[in-house]
């Protein structure tokens, strides 16, 4: 949205140099429909499906409303579910295969303890729809999970981290700036030994300035 306004605003200058305005809103409707395109390519990928048709795209969309029921770590919880195991066989999986598959899912929320029953239920009802989706269209585990480990990174500049760096540098120490410069080039990557670097916010972090609570400026 805040791309389309900007357009919109640079086609409003232009407007004096063009007797007909009728080129420049086919160049905003033609933005519109490629980024809802991409956007639903992308979603889909999220979730290891290349295929962006309507049931696929519900199922994707769905997915952010839903982790919003609590508190979660999105970008270790699309990674996480990469690896649980979904493959479809054909039979259904027992009450305590499905525990499990929650169990590993788990570690993305930041109050494991404090999610409900309701919010359980709610996730294992779409981890069902979504491996009914992966069996209508045969999609291994493996095949699903190289397409989801290429579309979610692992590791982004989370912000404890970038002003980590920051306070470290105003004492003259910038090796920790210098390592996540390195780290970000391949943000898809497993790189072993950098798991502390992906992972969610500390406690310490959440009502700390420049962690937290940050301006668009910022």
């Amino acid at each position: 949205q805040i791309a389309l306004w900007n357009l919109v605003q640079f086609a409003n200058a232009l407007v004096p140099l063009f007797p007909d305005t009728k080129p420049l809103q086919a160049c905003i409707d033609a933005y519109t429909q490629r980024f809802n395109a991409a956007c639903r390519e992308m979603m889909a990928c999220k979730i290891g499906i290349q295929d962006s048709g309507d049931t696929v795209a519900e199922l994707a969309d769905e997915l952010p409303e839903l982790l919003q029921l609590a508190e979660t770590d999105m970008t270790i919880f699309y990674r996480r579910l990469a690896a649980v195991p979904l493959s479809p066989s054909g039979a259904e999986m027992s009450s305590d295969e499905w525990q499990r598959v929650l169990l590993l899912l788990e570690d993305a929320w930041y109050q494991p303890q404090a999610v409900g029953d309701e919010v359980r239920a709610a996730l294992q009802r779409w981890l069902r729809q979504y491996r009914a989706v992966l069996a209508e269209r045969r999609i291994t585990d493996e095949a699903r999970q190289l397409v989801m480990d290429r579309t979610n990174p692992k590791f982004v500049l989370r912000n404890y981290l970038a002003q980590l760096a920051i306070d470290r540098a105003e004492q003259g120490d910038v090796s920790l700036i210098l390592e996540l410069q390195q780290l970000l080039k391949f943000p898809y990557d497993e790189q072993p030994g950098k798991e502390h670097l992906a992972a969610k916010r500390p406690e310490w972090a959440r009502q700390r300035a420049g962690c937290s609570m940050l301006s668009c400026s910022s």
